[in-house]
């Protein structure tokens, strides 16, 4: 475990293996493998407890562990960017979970140790149809840029090489071509993309070929993929309980085109391990809307191999109702885990604990940066704290920006005297050259 995080061996400790490698199958900082606890459905885990008991930084603590050795992401349901829509986007064709799968795919497709990028065919089909509904022929430019960014989402070679962008524009000028003078756009839009993908002017021409056809199993598409998307656009732009059907067919979508990517012998041999979604805020609507999708759908027995670590602010939620509760010691040797009939009991809430005496004596230190602490210091932070991690780490820094920074005034004495001899007097006493006595403490003498 990494020394910057103490009291969560049970999250991050290699050997025995924790929490995490047991799910992921990769030792934190490490490219070698560890033994998988869930070989079938995993729980999708949700770190719980109020503010300031490290939530997060176990979080980042996990991206900082497996990045670039598997595929990991992480986003903040109360980031800005999943507030609100840009000013120039309508509001029916955007949401936080439409924003946070996007994000969330372009941290998934850097490319790992031993592997190259992951593209995401089927989430960018959906996002284009999405995006779609809110275009017109007067947003020419906003088309280019948010089809771009879409696009390049399919990318499983390098994106600096110049291929990549040379396909995404002809993609673009494509669908733009597309549009005629008036009129909706989502219709030729999404015949122009499955025209694209179909015709394999990108590269991988059967993976997009694959994708191009997955919309036919969308409700009411009757095996026809391009009126999948458009029932796909129109549920979301619907608002309300169309626009949560369609966010979890697109929550689906990125999990289907992550399937793909370690499918067949050769992809598995080159990637280790699972990859890794990171929520942080999960209480939010960016971070609740996946949460629901994917427990929903692994209750329907729809089965996908990605590992789910979020945070949760408190220790309960209504879209938790059922899950499974242990606290982070009990986790660390095995989650004695086994999911329920509801979609809920797909979850395992692991409350995190305060930190110990002794974890409070280890970041105390930690945060002196090699300076003397009073021996007081630990006792009386984690007192004080009740061993919150965040309550330590300010009060630790604060006392370290306060510590004397060179010796006791006493050792600056000279001989014969061995140390300062206190005076009583009210007036600021001086130096005494013949006795070698001191001024007192605070004298600015």
């Amino acid at each position: 475990m990494h020394r910057g995080l103490h009291g969560r061996g049970a999250l991050f400790d290699s050997d025995p293996p924790g929490l995490a490698p047991r799910l992921i199958g990769l030792r934190p900082y490490q490219l070698r493998s560890s033994p998988y606890e869930h070989a079938g459905e995993l729980p999708f885990v949700v770190l719980a407890g109020g503010r300031g008991l490290g939530k997060s930084a176990a979080l980042r603590e996990l991206r900082d562990a497996y990045h670039g050795h598997t595929p990991v992401a992480l986003i903040d349901g109360e980031e800005q960017q999943f507030a609100a829509p840009p000013p120039e986007r309508p509001a029916e064709a955007w949401s936080p979970v439409g924003q946070a799968l996007t994000t969330v795919a372009e941290q998934l497709a850097e490319p790992v140790r031993g592997a190259g990028r992951i593209g995401f065919p089927r989430l960018a089909s959906g996002l284009l149809a999405v995006a779609a509904g809110g275009w017109s022929d007067r947003d020419v430019p906003r088309i280019r840029q948010e089809a771009e960014r879409i696009l390049l989402l399919n990318e499983t070679g390098s994106v600096l090489s110049g291929f990549a962008g040379r396909w995404v524009s002809k993609v673009v000028a494509k669908l733009i071509a597309s549009m005629s003078g008036t009129g909706p756009v989502v219709a030729p839009i999404i015949e122009a993309t499955l025209e694209a993908f179909a015709e394999g002017i990108g590269p991988a021409t059967r993976r997009l070929r694959r994708a191009a056809t997955w919309y036919r199993d969308y409700p009411n598409a009757g095996g026809n993929p391009k009126l999948g998307l458009i029932l796909l656009s129109r549920h979301f732009r619907a608002g309300g309980d169309s626009r949560t059907h369609a966010e979890r067919h697109l929550v689906r979508a990125l999990l289907a085109d992550l399937d793909d990517a370690y499918a067949g012998v050769m992809q598995r041999s080159h990637r280790l391990g699972r990859p890794v979604v990171l929520i942080d805020n999960v209480q939010r609507p960016a971070g609740l809307g996946v949460l629901e999708s994917v427990l929903r759908d692994r209750a329907d027995g729809i089965a996908d191999q990605v590992v789910f670590f979020a945070a949760l602010r408190g220790y309960t939620h209504p879209a938790l109702r059922n899950a499974g509760r242990r606290a982070l010691p009990e986790v660390a040797r095995g989650t004695g885990w086994e999911p329920g009939a509801s979609p809920s009991s797909r979850a395992l809430l692991v409350s995190l604990p305060p930190l110990t005496p002794d974890d409070t004596l280890h970041l105390v230190g930690a945060a002196s940066h090699g300076l003397d602490v009073p021996p007081q210091l630990p006792h009386a932070t984690h007192r004080l704290t009740g061993g919150s991690p965040l309550g330590i780490t300010l009060l630790a820094e604060s006392a370290r920006q306060n510590l004397p920074q060179g010796p006791p005034p006493w050792e600056n004495c000279s001989p014969p005297m061995s140390r300062c001899t206190r005076t009583t007097t009210a007036a600021p006493p001086t130096r005494n050259s013949s006795t070698g006595s001191c001024p007192a403490a605070g004298s600015t003498s």
